[in-house]
């Protein structure tokens, strides 16, 4: 089985890189509303493959050079469509053959109102004032099929994401005090969080940059989900590198200074070893792909695969010339109660609907059961059935060290003890803070922010993912929704609760609408105004081309691909979006439209932030029962009150942990708790195996209950070193939590 785990890892890192590194990956499957997880998940997909990168170079000529060459070389990896696509001469010409056929029911918004108000003789006179005016658009062919220019009017009003970048021929620029910018708009053709795709376009992006060289060379900027993403990811494995190491090399170490050999150090990190490829491999089997976070939280496997390692070779320890199957034969009960209890613990994190927990379940639960089998089938036959030499000076050291629990002259140092510990959780339940803002999971690299804020101040483009959601029976009455809202979202612009939105409706009015638009024009401007215009033109009357009187349907634009910002706001039929920039104020908003049928605000970082604040009471409802259950396993074994005595370590842990995280400055988040629901099955081992112990064995107990103790602070404690948040406050949560277990573990014992 061993072999066929490790074959198995083998294959699946050869076939393809099963890491991944999307952040959302280890957010909850579930949402309240399938319709906003639906457009969520959508959105994202769609955001996600976008990036730009904006060249900027004193010289005009140089900015575009310098642009066309990264355009090339960024299409030439295969991993990129057509930089510009949505600029391009081509792409305006599609726009124009989709939107000109159906002319006569398009009105740009203000047109609409001034038909609405009577005023179209103003629109008139803006029409001549077009034609006789410099610079005109309109040729001869245009005042035949439009002569009150209504359609360039539409065109122009279309409510394109607001930049401060021009077009011009195919490239968006900007031209400030600074010199050219030139913003190249790209989309992947590929996920951008899989692993190569990251490092080949970020690397190609990075040689090209670093080919421009000499003090006149011009200046990069990108932003892009790809870009953080791969960050994030590097930092990621670059931490679980240096953390693991650190983490196995102080196990190592510990090893040493106890048993003072290489065969239980062999022996030791076979159990480990075992634990990890068993976990990892079957963590693959049922997911194909694991979050690198996993990793990084599953290197604290390496201490709680330990345990049982340390508790059967502790017993070489032990005189009376037992064989190594007697040995193990004494302390089985114990190594399987305290297996049952960690699964039981591991267990409750696959209850959550969280997949990133799921993984670190599935990874921890396999892999400590690979470790239990390693240490009952393997160990016995390794061992060299000697009593190390050091033996007794050993035990010696560990029964003195016990004595704090036992002996009178300690009992004023213990109650100080005790008394510390409840000064620590009155001091610090004051202070625990909730925090579950899904941005300080891990915050984003610091020099990708910059340019991302340079892109920002340069261009104006939108970094915000705030919408509104519409939900209809199908298109049409989702475009009528959006017609009815289109005032409300002008008011809103004028004071400055937003800056700007997109809605499909605005690109694609609906049937209702254009019929409606279809009668204002001929009522209110070509029947009253038409002939005295032709004359002012000196046009006849059958110069004029009768416009066909045929609809737009919105799955005939969709169907075209002329507007690619149209098709990235209809998620399906009857569901759109309306993608609001610069929001100022969300409450408000969502006060405003709470009334409204249909329309929803969507806030996806606020809305996640309060699911980690809804799942965090969850998993501290898992806690609760996690408790209840291993209480009832307790004393099925030990009795009421020895069940009560073996949970009093591991409820002094959950007690005193988060109150010094509070005293540290550190809040109460979901991972906190989901940290202090393992802390249980990490501690209940220490009290399990002190419950079991015979009086005579204690020392020996003792022995491997300190070193797992500190095993599992070299392991998961060393998390606390992470420069992710999220990650660091798990570490701490699991260092201090284990320290006072281990150091309260002889409480447990009978």
């Amino acid at each position: 089985m061993v072999l066929a785990a490790g074959g198995f890892l083998v294959f699946s890192f050869h076939r393809a890189n099963p890491l991944r590194t999307d952040l959302t990956a280890l957010l909850p499957l579930e949402l309240q509303d399938p319709a906003r997880q639906k457009a969520n998940e959508l959105i994202s997909r769609s955001l996600a493959r976008r990036f730009v990168v904006l060249v900027s170079h004193k010289d005009g000529s140089q900015a575009r050079a310098r642009a066309a060459e990264l355009a090339t070389a960024l299409e030439g990896t295969g991993l990129v469509g057509p930089i510009g696509e949505d600029f391009s001469p081509d792409q305006l010409k599609k726009l124009g053959t989709l939107y000109f056929p159906h002319r006569v029911g398009l009105l740009s918004p203000a047109d609409r109102e001034a038909l609405l108000a009577d005023q179209g003789q103003e629109l008139a006179e803006r029409a001549l004032a077009q034609i006789a005016g410099p610079g005109v658009g309109a040729d001869a062919r245009l005042l035949k099929t439009d002569p009150f220019l209504l359609f360039p009017s539409f065109l122009l009003n279309l409510p394109f994401p607001t930049t401060r970048l021009a077009l011009e021929d195919g490239m968006l620029v900007r031209r400030d005090e600074n010199g050219t910018h030139i913003l190249l708009p790209a989309k992947l053709l590929v996920d951008p969080f899989d692993l190569k795709v990251q490092e080949a376009l970020v690397s190609t992006v990075n040689r090209y940059e670093a080919s421009l060289t000499g003090p006149d060379s011009p200046a990069l900027h990108r932003l892009g989900a790809v870009f953080f993403a791969e960050a994030g990811a590097r930092k990621a494995i670059d931490e679980s590198s240096w953390l693991a190491g650190l983490s196995l090399a102080g196990t190592i170490l510990l090893i040493l200074l106890v048993f003072r050999g290489l065969r239980p150090l062999l022996n030791n990190l076979l159990v480990i070893g075992v634990g990890v490829v068993a976990g990892l491999s079957a963590c693959l089997l049922v997911f194909e792909q694991v979050h690198v976070a996993v990793l990084l939280f599953g290197i604290g496997l390496v201490g709680i695969a330990a345990d049982y390692g340390f508790y059967y070779t502790a017993t070489a320890f032990s005189a009376g010339g037992k064989t190594p199957g007697e040995r193990l034969t004494e302390i089985l009960p114990g190594l399987t109660m305290a297996l049952l209890i960690a699964v039981l613990g591991y267990g409750a994190l696959a209850l959550a609907p969280f997949p990133g927990l799921r993984q670190i379940a599935v990874f921890s639960a396999v892999g400590l059961t690979g470790a239990y089998l390693t240490t009952v089938l393997w160990l016995p036959l390794a061992d060299t059935r000697k009593v190390p030499a050091h033996a007794l000076k050993t035990l010696g050291t560990v029964l003195w060290l016990s004595r704090f629990w036992i002996a009178r002259r300690w009992r004023a140092l213990r109650l100080a003890f005790c008394a510390g510990l409840l000064l620590i959780v009155a001091a610090g339940l004051w202070r625990i803070d909730f925090d579950d803002d899904l941005r300080k999971l891990q915050p984003l690299d610091a020099s990708l922010s910059a340019e991302q804020a340079a892109i920002a101040a340069v261009t104006g483009l939108n970094l915000t993912t705030q919408y509104l959601l519409i939900e209809a029976e199908s298109d049409e009455e989702a475009l009528q929704a959006e017609e009815r809202i289109a005032p409300m979202l002008g008011a809103w612009q004028q004071s400055g609760l937003i800056r700007a939105a997109q809605s499909p409706a605005a690109y694609v009015p609906s049937l209702t609408r254009q019929e409606e638009n279809a009668k204002l024009r001929h009522e209110k401007l070509t029947e009253p105004l038409l002939t005295e215009l032709l004359e002012a033109l000196g046009l006849q009357a059958d110069a004029i081309s009768a416009a066909p009187e045929n609809q737009l349907e919105l799955a005939a634009a969709l169907d075209s691909r002329a507007n690619s910002f149209l098709n990235e706001l209809v998620l399906a039929p009857g569901l759109h979006v309306v993608t609001l920039q610069g929001v100022s104020h969300p409450e408000r908003i969502r006060r405003e439209i709470a009334g409204l049928a249909g329309v929803k605000f969507v806030d996806p970082t606020a809305d996640l932030s309060s699911l980690l604040g809804l799942y965090r009471l969850r998993a501290l409802a898992l806690l609760a029962l996690s408790l209840v259950v291993i209480f009832a396993l307790a004393a099925w074994r030990y009795g009421p009150r020895g069940a009560a005595r073996a949970l009093a370590p591991s409820l002094a842990a959950l007690a005193v942990a988060p109150c010094a995280l509070a005293l540290l400055g550190y809040p109460l988040t979901f991972f906190t708790a989901m940290a202090m629901v393992l802390l249980l099955s990490f501690t209940m081992d220490y009290s399990v195996f002190c419950a079991e112990a015979k009086r005579e064995t204690r020392p020996i107990t003792l022995l491997a209950v300190w070193m797992a103790a500190l095993a599992t602070i070299l392991s998961f404690g060393v998390l606390g070193l992470s420069s992710t948040p999220a990650v660091a406050g798990f570490g701490l949560t699991v260092l201090i939590g284990v320290a006072v277990a281990g150091l309260l573990a002889p409480v447990a014992a009978r």
